[in-house]
């Protein structure tokens, strides 16, 4: 394994995805974590390219031969549009670079030219502004 390995323990654990913990070997915990890292690193590189998972495709048609889901989803997305029309011309731009373009807070900072903390806080005020636009319609 490349990279930087943990030190010895006496005792090695795994977390589980449904949160029960593991006794595991060394060798065996080195090879789940090291998985768990290349598995991450896929899916961020998968976001990055704009490739699709056949997970997300599946998730796609399930939901497309539901109608009352499609319908859900058609009323969440009017609600959301109606609050976004009510931002500020910059609070749309960074909703833009963060989640259109995907790029990272530090990015968005960069291009704004303010600093990372500012950006952060705006996304929050943004959100919690949305939030409160949304429930007002419900």
């Amino acid at each position: 394994m490349r990279g930087k390995q943990p030190g010895t323990r006496d005792r090695y654990v795994i977390r589980m995805r449904d949160g029960t913990l593991v006794e595991v070997t060394r060798k065996v915990y080195l090879e789940w974590y090291q998985s768990e890292r290349r598995e991450r690193y896929q899916k961020e590189r998968d976001r990055k390219y704009g490739v699709c998972s056949l997970e997300v495709l599946n998730s796609a048609i399930s939901e497309e031969n539901d109608p009352e889901e499609a319908v859900f989803r058609k009323l969440c997305c009017e609600k959301v549009r109606e609050a976004v029309k009510e931002l500020t011309s910059e609070e749309i731009n960074i909703l833009y670079l963060l989640f259109y373009r995907e790029l990272s807070i530090k990015e968005t900072a960069q291009l704004c030219g303010c600093s990372r903390t500012a950006i952060y806080l705006r996304r929050k005020r943004i959100f919690d502004k949305l939030r409160g636009k949304i429930q007002d319609l419900q």
